[in-house]
């Protein structure tokens, strides 16, 4: 009997001092992250709020009742984001190990774009002379992305409309966003910026030179969906706001500021948004408000409805009787589709 008290004596000071160190874990945790907010992060007049946010989490029943750290991360997810998209904390991953002790990497996003033919999964010539282009991320630029690009823009220098699809992109390198857009303007232009609070420094991001053929008059239309995100916004925004585009679908996910990984502790760090996107024309940008279309329609939806539209225009200008045969045929098809 004696013994079996003193077990439970045991037992519950044990688990008091458990749940003790656990919610000291949690709270100096939460008191790191504001601390790195507060050091870090770009959008500096939304700090007071955020801080305030946090503040209020620290007390509430949310943040008593998760048992440690882990239960904890996706409740304050829950809050960081209802801040910043881009806000988040996640757990540091053990790196899987092959055979004889090397470590394996975890496969960033670039590396699946460049493996993945860099994040271009579908080129199509639609019925009336209307090419697609539809890809899931913005690769780094590099002599092979480059040579990609440049097959896929002389693949398709002979359509009379193109259809960019970003329905399904996440984002990536806005040195590809260059790139792509400096094959459909004639002159230099400004496209971007972006001002990094590390260094204090603006970075003008301008069309580039280009080995090809530029398409600076052709009819552009570009698809979005809620799930447009990051650098897919940007092209998205720069193109509506040179007025070299119609966006067709639904408004984007609202993601305009640059992220990197900052540590809070030896298992757990935050994705903490370091710079801001300025446009030139607009001087903001797109973050937390998305990208709203000139025609706004479900995204599954868009394809046909750009494509459709991109007929009617084309209808306009042909004089050719076959071209216009061709783009007539190709409407009633659209037509019933769309019904």
């Amino acid at each position: 009997m004696k013994t079996t008290l003193l077990s439970l004596v045991l037992l519950s000071s044990f688990l008091a001092t458990h749940a003790s160190a656990s919610e000291a874990e949690k709270r100096q945790l939460l008191h790191t992250l504001k601390q790195q907010i507060t050091q870090l992060y770009v959008m500096q007049n939304s700090i007071p709020k955020i801080i305030d946010g946090l503040s209020q989490f620290e007390n509430s029943q949310a943040f008593t009742q998760a048992k440690d750290v882990s239960a904890l991360l996706p409740i304050l997810n829950e809050t960081l984001t209802e801040f910043d998209k881009h806000l988040s904390v996640s757990k540091i991953t053990s790196q899987p190990r092959k055979k004889g002790g090397v470590a394996k990497p975890n496969e960033s996003w670039f590396a699946q774009l460049e493996r993945k033919n860099f994040g271009f999964n579908h080129v199509e010539i639609l019925p009336g002379n209307v090419g697609v282009l539809a890809f899931w991320g913005f690769s780094n630029v590099t002599e092979q992305s480059k040579q990609k690009v440049q097959a896929l823009m002389t693949l398709l220098d002979g359509v009379d409309s193109l259809i960019i699809d970003l329905r399904e992109n996440g984002g990536g390198d806005a040195a590809m966003v260059q790139l792509i857009s400096s094959y459909f303007l004639d002159k230099r232009t400004h496209l971007n910026s972006f001002y990094s609070r590390d260094t204090g420094k603006t970075s003008e991001y301008w069309t580039v030179p280009i080995a090809g053929k530029k398409r600076a008059t052709l009819p552009i239309y570009v698809l979005t969906s809620n799930a447009t995100f990051s650098a897919a916004e940007e092209f998205t925004y720069n193109f509506k706001h040179l007025h070299r585009a119609t966006v067709i679908g639904e408004k984007t996910k609202g993601g305009a500021n640059p992220w990197r990984f900052v540590n809070l502790t030896n298992n757990v760090r935050v994705s903490m948004p370091v710079s801001m996107a300025i446009n030139p024309i607009t001087e903001t940008n797109w973050e937390g408000v998305g990208v709203k279309p000139h025609h706004t329609i479900p995204a599954s939806q868009a394809l046909s409805y750009a494509h459709q539209m991109a007929l009617q225009e084309l209808a306009k200008t042909k004089t050719n009787i076959h071209d216009l045969n061709d783009i007539k045929s190709a409407l009633s098809d659209v037509n019933t589709i769309l019904k």
